[in-house]
């Protein structure tokens, strides 16, 4: 059995994260050869100043407020 792991910040709807966990569980058993009946997704949320990327504590996830470019050079 796949255990999968998904971790982000607060913010996305109840959809998104379907969207979200019905195209992992796709691609990892095109991958694994396993069913979905095989594969046990936990998707975990936390605040943004729980996740730290280039030694900068993330802001609150905005749905389309964030430019992934800028963010990340802002992060450098």
């Amino acid at each position: 059995m796949a255990l999968i792991s998904c971790d982000m910040r607060f913010g996305r709807t109840d959809e998104q994260k379907r969207k979200l966990a019905a195209g992992l569980l796709k691609v990892i058993g095109e991958a694994t050869g396993e069913t979905h009946h095989d594969i046990f997704l936990v998707i975990r949320e936390g605040r943004g100043v729980n996740f730290v990327e280039h030694g900068e504590h993330l802001p609150e996830y905005v749905e389309g407020a964030a430019d992934d470019k800028a963010l990340i050079s802002r992060l450098k």
